[in-house]
């Protein structure tokens, strides 16, 4: 989700809620129990994995992620930038984006914001399949996608340089279920199985992925 935010950001789709200061802190996350720790994988077809063999042997194209099983619904990126997964009908993830203090561009400090729904969950209320979706100012245009709307959602406010900003977190939690209704791309994460000895560890994972939980 991290790199999609980024991905976002970087190719220059200007249709996104963004904020200058966060709407939510550490204390608004999930908390645990909120998602099935474990082996989770975005769905990829034609991509499967041998489920009784180690992390490790998985294929390349299994983009997967381990989710600690002391996970709140909180991390930081290797920049220090914080990330977080609010709980709500939608759930909300919010991710503070920094362009490098080296770059030629001015130094830029915002927050991104997805809508997260769970698809299924466990006996115990973890979700097991995960879909997120980026938080829209409005219906992309039809003669330029990328661009700001021309009809943002109401409460939101459209932004000079691109982007729009919320007047509440109401308003942005409306935007996120308005935009969920769009034929807007939608990765859907899924659970796979437990962590087991002789996979990838926990440390290692999140020191490759360049992010911790505490």
């Amino acid at each position: 989700m991290l790199a999609v935010a980024a991905a976002l950001f970087l190719g220059g789709c200007e249709n996104l809620v963004f904020s200058e200061k966060p709407w939510f802190s550490a204390e608004d996350a999930v908390g645990v129990g909120a998602v099935r720790p474990g082996w989770w994988m975005e769905d990829e077809p034609g991509c499967h994995v041998d489920l009784e063999a180690s992390s490790t042997a998985w294929p390349d194209c299994a983009n997967t992620v381990l989710a600690p099983g002391d996970w709140k619904g909180v991390l930081w990126a290797a920049d220090g930038t914080e990330h977080v997964l609010v709980g709500g009908d939608p759930m909300i993830a919010q991710y503070q984006f920094q362009t490098s203090k080296d770059a030629a561009a001015p130094f830029q400090n915002a927050y991104l914001y997805f809508g997260a729904a769970a698809l299924e969950r466990d006996a115990e209320g973890r979700a097991l399949v995960l879909r997120y979706w980026p938080t829209l100012c409005g219906p992309p245009r039809h003669d330029r996608p990328t661009s700001v709307t021309r009809r943002p959602w109401p409460g939101l406010h459209v932004q000079r340089d691109g982007g729009c900003t919320a007047d509440d977190v109401r308003t942005l939690r409306k935007a996120a279920k308005l935009s969920r209704a769009l034929a807007t791309e939608a990765p859907t994460l899924r659970w796979l199985r437990d962590w087991r000895p002789g996979d990838q560890s926990e440390a290692d994972w999140l020191a490759a992925q360049g992010i911790r939980t505490h």
